[in-house]
């Protein structure tokens, strides 16, 4: 018998990994579950009531912990024995993906035999009541799992790094020591915006979520150095972009145009701290990847076409309205659409200033992949699934950076230079920097790295030097 299935958690990765090691929350949550006694470090004894059909049994045996990476997987190996109804085996693996701050994704697959008379009763009954005691375990475990979050674990609490502190209207501090925790870590805390990482992926997230995120004036200033610690952060592989809430982004905060945008001169000021937002993600050289959901509008839209990537939720909503406010879109942002969707494509959304849906965003090329969507619309990576949750663009999105942050950073830094300085067509692309890359990474520790990792036939580690 083989199963799988997932939950998703209202709490920290570490609150989750913390519940799935104590063995009161876990007697507390399996079915029928008597006893179940933590024997050493990787080991507990159980007992456990089942009943399968006509068939009912108490089964006494042990469940070993192997391959732990903690906070983020390990697998359970059971083995019961019900006296006359028959044994049973199991192998559970078990992986906790650290979707935000406080979300996590619990995936789990199990392999499982049974013998004696519990294997006379069919497979179909045995898979049938297999899959209504998950059901009732994540029902039960989930429930756990909030009223531990709202309460607060001792372990979250004690164990957390305290955040940085910075205020959104001032350029934001370096992130000062790059940070090293191979769990999740709180690097940046600020009221607009936020910066998460874990599993070498960096998120920032536009938190006004009543105003659908959108952009005040001191946020668009601040971004440049969020952008730059994150660069030069060596833990940080991939940068992620999304908002809080509904919405990505619905573009410039208009509420504050009267007190920051009033004038020719205000006007060019803001546009030049807008465009200096979005070229500093542009050319970030770490890949970044837009997570869009809700809204994605004007000034939004620049922020996820000056991402590498677009992963959107099939319910994202597009476009351009720079028409409808007389606002002349600017050349950076003008560019960096051209690139993605051609030119009469691009006349359309900015003369037009109309809204679209994900699945006419996917057709024309304004994003890479759609979430949830009923059918792909083009063949390639993007089109399937990069996860058991296709309705979520942060759980593929988050699948794809993985991939990414397995790569060598020094070639993906080369190549985004280079792609990026002739897909954007930018002044001119500068030879000597580009050869200097192309040394940097011929003369790298990665790259002998990568070399001995093919001779070994094993996956290579790259360190980024």
């Amino acid at each position: 018998m083989e199963m799988s299935g997932q939950a998703r958690l209202k709490a920290t990765r570490q609150q989750v990994w913390d519940a799935l090691n104590d063995p009161a929350v876990l007697k507390a949550c399996i079915p029928g579950c008597e006893a179940l006694d933590k024997t050493s470090e990787t080991e507990f004894a159980a007992t456990v009531v089942s009943k399968v059909g006509p068939i009912k049994a108490r089964f006494a045996g042990k469940v070993t912990l192997i391959d732990i990476v903690a906070p983020q997987r390990y697998t359970l190996v059971g083995e019961g024995q019900g006296g006359m109804a028959g044994f049973a085996k199991a192998d559970i693996a078990v992986a906790l993906e650290a979707l935000e701050e406080r979300v996590t994704l619990l995936k789990y697959g199990v392999k499982a035999n049974v013998g004696g008379k519990l294997a006379q009763l069919g497979a179909r009954l045995i898979d049938v009541t297999a899959r209504k005691s998950a059901d009732e375990f994540f029902e039960k475990f989930t429930a756990e799992i909030e009223r531990l979050a709202a309460n607060g674990s001792p372990t979250s609490e004690s164990s957390a790094p305290k955040p940085i502190v910075v205020k959104a209207s001032i350029p934001v501090a370096p992130l000062g020591t790059p940070s090293t925790d191979p769990g999740v870590v709180d690097v940046l805390l600020s009221k607009y915006i936020k910066v998460w990482i874990a599993d070498q992926i960096a998120v920032v997230t536009f938190n006004r979520p009543r105003q659908r995120n959108a952009m005040t004036f001191a946020m668009w200033r601040a971004m440049p150095s969020v952008v730059a610690s994150l660069e030069r952060d060596p833990v940080v592989r991939t940068i992620l972009v999304t908002g809080t809430g509904d919405d990505f982004c619905a573009g410039a905060d208009i509420s504050e145009f009267a007190i920051v945008r009033d004038d020719v001169e205000q006007a060019t000021a803001y546009e030049v701290a807008v465009d200096a937002c979005c070229d500093a993600i542009t050319h970030c050289t770490k890949p970044t990847i837009a997570v869009i959901k809700g809204y994605c509008l004007g000034g939004g839209a620049h922020l996820a076409m000056s991402c590498d990537f677009r992963y959107a939720a099939a319910t994202a909503k597009f476009g351009i309205p720079a028409a409808r406010l007389s606002v002349v879109y600017g050349i950076s942002g003008t560019r960096k659409l051209l690139a993605l969707v051609g030119l009469s494509t691009a006349k359309k959304i900015l003369f037009g200033g109309e809204r679209f849906d994900a699945v006419e965003a996917m057709r024309i090329g304004f994003v890479d992949h759609v979430s949830g969507a009923v059918a792909p619309v083009k063949s390639g990576w993007f089109s399937k699934p990069a996860s058991a949750s296709p309705s979520d663009p942060m759980t593929d999105a988050r699948a794809f950076a993985k991939v990414l942050a397995c790569n060598a950073p020094l070639s993906i830094a080369g190549a985004k230079t280079i792609l990026d300085d002739i897909g954007l067509d930018r002044a001119g692309i500068d030879v000597a920097k580009i050869d200097a890359l192309i040394a940097a990474g011929a003369g790298s520790n990665d790259y002998r790295e990568g070399r001995a990792a093919f001779a070994e036939k094993r996956d290579p580690v790259f360190k980024g030097d």
